[in-house]
């Protein structure tokens, strides 16, 4: 590396230094993590069956339908990695190497893609082949903040400091909306959280989503909780520091409701576990473990 790159890469570490702390003590997988100590034996070997049967023979964690897929293989490495099935998340670079050699990959998938080249150790290759594209992401028009939410994810573990700077600067662009639906109104906290700009506002709109029973509804007039939306409203509940206790008791219980077959199923009426949902069901434990 230059001597002017090395300066670059410190200055904007420098730079970039709230925002990394933040996520250092509340990335994903350490809040992931931290369900483990509320599982008990059973509860995890099952968990465990279910995670492994559910990658394929390619390393890639399958989708609904079967197949494997990047957006189920990120949930999968988190899951299997929360768990310390190292096996599994090793299989996964295969699957990922394949991939990251397909010509332009496009929104989520791009994310999914550079953050699973990051957990396999791969930065390089992955900023190499599509650095310049991720920069470019079209999702920052299309979607501002949730193309905002997943450019950060994907700073974060590219270790692209200079990313998470650029990125600042362009959440000042971004207005606060009451309108959003409960999983971009936790977005919209989490990002706010981690830039330290004021909470209060967005923190009161996350809550709106609460039923009072232990779940969160993805929007206003949903009938019935989900276990999306009420993983990351308790993951941006406590990532801003937000005092849970009060629905602990009942999270819990409604997140145990969902629990079916060795994973985690979506709603109360989705009979079917899949590998996403079961990331979000440990992301919601660890939420309230934390």
């Amino acid at each position: 590396m230059k001597s002017w790159e090395k300066l670059s890469l410190t200055m904007f570490s420098f730079l970039a230094a709230p925002f990394i702390k933040k996520f250092e003590e509340k990335s994903p997988e350490k809040i992931l993590k931290r369900s483990v100590d509320i599982l008990d034996d059973a509860v995890a070997f099952e968990l465990k069956s279910f995670i492994g049967s559910s990658q394929s023979s390619s390393g890639g964690f399958k989708d609904r339908a079967g197949n494997p897929d990047l957006y189920y293989t990120l949930f999968g490495w988190f899951t299997a990695d929360a768990l310390g099935m190292k096996k599994e998340c090793d299989l996964v670079w295969p699957y990922v190497s394949t991939e990251i050699n397909r010509k332009e990959p496009q929104g989520v998938y791009l994310h999914c893609l550079a953050i699973l080249s990051a957990l396999s150790g791969r930065t390089g290759e992955f900023k190499k082949l599509h650095g310049a594209r991720l920069r470019m992401s079209p999702g920052m028009n299309e979607q501002k903040l949730y193309g905002a939410f997943l450019s950060v994810l994907s700073y974060w573990y590219l270790r692209d400091f200079r990313g998470i700077f650029r990125l600042r600067r362009k959440m000042k662009t971004l207005s606060f909306n009451e309108d959003l639906p409960c999983p971009l109104a936790a977005a919209s906290l989490v990002l706010a959280g981690s830039f330290r700009e004021p909470v209060d506002g967005h923190i009161k709109q996350v809550m709106a989503f609460y039923d009072g029973k232990g779940g969160f509804r993805a929007t206003g007039s949903t009938p019935i909780p989900d276990l999306l939306s009420t993983a990351v409203a308790l993951y941006a509940l406590n990532f801003c520091g937000y005092d849970l206790r009060e629905i602990k008791p009942d999270s819990l219980s409604f997140i145990d409701s969902l629990f079916i077959d060795g994973g985690f199923s979506g709603h109360p009426l989705d009979p079917d576990p899949d590998i996403e949902y079961t990331f979000y069901g440990l992301l919601a434990l660890g939420a309230l473990n934390s």
